[in-house]
């Protein structure tokens, strides 16, 4: 399925910053990476890049449990190491936790050598603190490559992107990313949001006002696993 929303995203500023770079149309083997799942009721995913943060992770897990509702975290292998803590009570809390490199790097600029090293330092530092194995790689800023796609099936990842851009790292108001998704949300769909944001963020007042309206649609949240799982993609 076809991304949706706003436009190619453009990665957040966080504590390791690198030149923005768009998101190709005809990003290289498609078949191998998930953008949503058909078919599947209505079932979907929230998704959060780029944290853990100090105080912007734990608002969102707040909001998420006040809901009842779970959702996967794509850690930044630095900042996971920065924020332990953070980390662990994501893993205790229930939530899914991925892969979103070590230093938050353009993998596509990359090459191979440097690609393995970014996967396998941002599980390492997931692994050594809380022993808990991330199976799910989002590239930072959707950017991959033919050498992302062959070290990802070779470290058993599923690589994972999004449907559904909240441009919340943008600082887009709050008014327009509740629209964009009450406009867009499908069965299926993979939503992208970041706990990790330079300045002001409007992703907790939006999660309070879009969590209770999608459930009032009928939606399901599941983590990212859940998702693929239920559509038949699982491994």
């Amino acid at each position: 399925m076809a991304r949706k929303g706003a436009a190619a995203l453009f990665p957040a500023v966080l504590l390791v910053v690198w030149a923005a770079v768009g998101v190709s149309a005809e990003a290289p083997g498609e078949e191998d990476i998930i953008y949503s799942c058909a078919a599947v009721d209505r079932r979907i995913a929230l998704t959060f890049d780029d944290g853990p943060h100090p105080t912007l992770t734990r608002e969102i897990m707040g909001i998420l449990e006040e809901n009842g509702v779970t959702a996967t975290f794509f850690l930044v292998g630095e900042n996971a190491e920065w924020f332990p803590e953070i980390v662990r009570e994501e893993a205790e809390a229930g939530f899914e936790l991925g892969n979103h490199t070590r230093t938050h790097a353009n993998l596509r600029e990359a090459d191979y050598p440097a690609i393995c090293r970014e996967i396998d330092e941002g599980e390492r530092a997931v692994w050594e603190n809380f022993e808990y194995r991330t199976r799910l790689l989002r590239p930072p800023g959707g950017c991959l490559s033919d050498d992302v796609i062959r070290a990802a099936k070779e470290r058993d990842y599923t690589l994972v992107c999004w449907s559904v851009d909240t441009r919340d790292w943008a600082h887009t108001p709050t008014d327009v990313i509740v629209k964009n998704v009450l406009d867009n949300a499908e069965g299926g769909d993979i939503l992208l949001f970041h706990d990790y944001i330079s300045g002001d963020s409007p992703t907790p007042a939006a999660l309070r006002i879009l969590i209770p309206e999608l459930k009032k649609r009928g939606f399901d949240f599941v983590t990212v696993s859940e998702l693929i799982e239920s559509s038949g993609k699982g491994r």
